[in-house]
C-alpha cells in the first residue's frame, strides 16, 4: 500500500483545491497524511493531519520549529512520496525530507505560480528565483501549472530533472453541481439583490497579490454607466477588512457584498451576470475556471495563469491590469451586450472540461507513478 504525506501551508488549502485528489488516492488504496499549519480545518479522507507552524512570511522563526517537527514527523514515517505545494509549504518540506529522499521517498512539488514572473518586482526574483534554485536541488519533480511558468522552470531550474504540466489541479463537479431554485432565491433576499442588479462575482482569498481594492475602486467609475452594478465576493483572509473599510469609505456599503469563503458555490454561480478576476498574478485561477465551467461570461487582467485560460474576445475577456478605463469599458460593453455574454460563456463552457478534476486527477497519479518508477 502505497503512502504519501502532503505538505502545504495550510490545511485551508488543502480543503479548498485537494480534496478530490486525496479522495481518489484513498480509494485507490494510498494512505494519505497532510502536514500544514493548524488552522482549525478538519480534512475527509486523510489518516494523519500533522501541525507544523507554517508561516507564509518565508523568514518568520517558525519556520524553523516546522522544518525540525516535520524532519523528526519523517524519520519515524516512510513514505513514498512527499507532495509540497505553496511556495513556504514546499520550502519547508524539501528542507525537512533530505533524510527522507535517502531513504527513498520521492518529492514532488507542484508549484501554483512562482512568485518570479514577468513584471514580478525584482525583490520577487532575488528571493524567490534564488529560493527555488537553491531547494531544485531537494526535488524530484517539478509540476507547474502554466506556460509562464513551464518555461521558466524548464530554463533555470534544470536542475530537477522530472517535469511535468498540468491545467491545473482540476475543478471538483461537486462544487460548482447542481443549484436550486429556493437556495438561489435565498441568496438574493439575503443580500438584496433585485431583478435588474448587474452582480459581478469574485472568487478569491483577500491577499494583495488578489487585487481586491481595484475591483472596489473601480466601481465608483463602474455606477456611472451601470447604476445598479454589485460585486459579490467570495473569500476570505486578512485583507478583508481592509476592503471592508475602504467600501464603506467610497460609500459602497451596499454595493459590495462581502460574502466570505464558501465551500459549495453551486448557488452563487446563479445569482450574477458575469465573473470577475483582477488578479495581479495568477498560477491558473480556479476560480474563473469554476465560473468558465457554467457558462458564466469572465473579464480579467491579462496576466500570467489568466492568459492560459482566456482567448480574448471568444471564451472570456481581458484587459490591462489595472487600467481602471480598460476594465470599465469591456464590462460596460458586455453588459449592454446580453448575446455576447451569452455566446463567451457558451464557448468557454464547450472547451473547459480539460480542466477539471475527473481529468487532472488520473494525470496525477501517472506523475506519481512515473517518478516512483525513475
Amino acid at each position: 500500500m502505497k503512502k504519501i504525506l502532503i505538505v502545504t501551508s495550510s490545511y485551508q488549502f488543502v480543503r479548498s483545491f485537494l480534496i478530490p485528489h486525496i479522495d481518489y488516492m484513498v480509494r485507490s488504496g494510498w494512505i494519505v497524511d497532510v502536514a500544514s499549519d493548524n488552522d482549525g480545518t478538519s480534512l475527509p479522507y486523510v489518516n494523519k493531519q500533522i501541525d507544523i507552524p507554517v508561516k507564509r512570511t518565508p523568514f518568520h522563526p517558525s519556520n524553523i520549529v516546522a522544518i525540525k517537527r516535520l524532519s523528526q514527523h519523517l524519520e519515524r514515517e516512510d513514505y513514498d512520496i512527499i507532495n509540497c505545494h505553496t511556495p513556504i509549504g514546499a520550502m519547508i518540506a524539501r528542507l525537512a525530507s533530505c533524510k527522507a529522499r535517502r531513504k527513498g521517498s520521492k518529492v514532488i512539488y507542484m508549484a501554483h505560480g512562482f512568485h518570479f514572473y514577468e513584471g514580478a518586482p525584482i525583490l520577487n526574483w532575488l528571493l524567490y528565483y534564488t529560493a527555488e534554485k537553491w531547494l531544485a536541488r531537494y526535488t524530484d519533480a517539478i509540476i507547474t501549472i502554466n506556460e509562464e511558468d513551464r518555461r521558466n522552470a524548464s530554463k533555470l531550474l534544470t536542475e530537477i530533472s522530472h517535469q511535468y504540466y498540468l491545467h491545473g489541479v482540476g475543478y471538483d463537479v461537486n462544487h460548482v453541481g447542481v443549484s436550486h431554485k429556493k437556495r438561489q432565491n435565498k441568496l438574493r433576499a439575503q443580500y438584496n439583490l433585485r431583478e435588474d442588479d448587474f452582480v459581478c462575482l469574485y472568487i478569491a482569498r483577500y491577499t494583495r497579490d488578489k487585487n481586491h481594492k481595484f475591483l472596489i475602486k473601480a466601481l465608483t467609475e463602474l455606477q456611472k454607466h451601470i447604476p445598479r452594478c454589485k460585486f459579490l465576493l467570495l473569500g476570505d483572509g486578512k485583507e478583508m477588512v481592509a476592503c471592508r473599510n475602504l467600501s464603506c469609505k467610497l460609500g459602497l456599503e451596499k454595493s459590495v457584498i462581502f460574502a466570505g469563503f464558501h465551500s459549495k458555490i453551486s448557488d452563487y454561480l446563479q445569482i450574477v451576470q458575469v465573473g470577475v478576476s483582477p488578479s495581479v498574478s495568477e498560477g491558473l485561477g480556479l476560480g474563473l475556471v469554476e465560473e468558465m465551467c457554467v457558462g458564466l461570461p469572465v473579464l480579467a487582467s491579462r496576466v500570467r495563469g489568466h492568459r492560459d485560460l482566456i482567448e480574448d474576445g471568444k471564451n472570456g475577456l481581458l484587459y490591462t491590469l489595472d487600467d481602471t478605463a480598460d476594465f470599465v469599458s469591456k464590462l460596460v460593453y458586455l453588459y449592454e451586450h446580453p448575446e455576447v455574454r451569452k455566446s463567451i460563456g457558451t464557448t468557454a463552457q464547450e472547451n473547459i472540461s480539460k480542466y477539471s478534476a475527473e481529468n487532472i486527477i488520473p494525470q496525477m497519479m501517472d506523475i506519481f507513478e512515473d517518478v516512483l518508477s525513475s
